[in-house]
């Protein structure tokens, strides 16, 4: 467990990051999928957004359309989804 992490933070974030090393990139839904299927509590959309953000481990690469079943807000029926990484930088986490 990295020192930094705060206590409950820690097992979501070894999970972001055992997956983006297999996946490389990854879209946030996607991302968010993995943790609900793995954490037994899973994510809210908000907490992972919030680690995301907040720990220099992760980086946000851009920004990408997920074409969705239903025109709402969005006329052209794209939603748009962050895209993160690892960062070049972060150091091992184990």
């Amino acid at each position: 467990m990295h020192y930094r992490w705060k206590k409950g933070q820690a097992r979501t974030v070894n999970r972001i990051i055992k997956f983006l090393k297999e996946e490389g990139e990854a879209p946030f839904p996607k991302i968010k999928e993995y943790l609900n299927t793995h954490l037994r509590n899973g994510v809210t959309s908000s907490r992972l957004s919030n680690v995301l953000s907040k720990y220099p481990e992760f980086e946000k690469v851009g920004m990408t359309g997920y074409a969705g079943e239903w025109n709402g807000a969005y006329s052209d029926g794209n939603f748009p989804h962050s895209i993160w990484r690892l960062a070049k930088s972060s150091g091992s986490a184990e």
